[in-house]
């Protein structure tokens, strides 16, 4: 993982945290909002308000409803586009 996917992945890791409570050890590139996690819709929602205001981003709804992991979160927030 690159530095900059590092950087990404422990501001989004510390967004977790700070929403939900989400344990460092469990915020994976793998692990699903939903499955893995356990975010309810509303923590989802707080979750990517905070990414959007963090990282200067705009999430379309469109996009938001397909960044299902914390792997594409990252790769959407470094590239800007949705990874395959």
């Amino acid at each position: 993982m690159s530095t900059v996917q590092s950087g990404t992945l422990q501001v989004l890791t510390e967004i977790l945290d700070e929403v939900a409570e989400v344990p460092a050890d469990q915020v994976t590139p793998e692990a699903s909002f939903v499955e893995d996690l356990q975010l309810d819709s509303l923590s989802i929602v707080s979750v990517f308000v905070l990414v959007q205001r963090r990282f200067g981003v705009d999430v379309p709804n469109d996009v938001f409803d397909r960044l299902s992991t914390v792997g594409r979160t990252v790769a959407y927030l470094e590239s800007g586009e949705l990874p395959n």
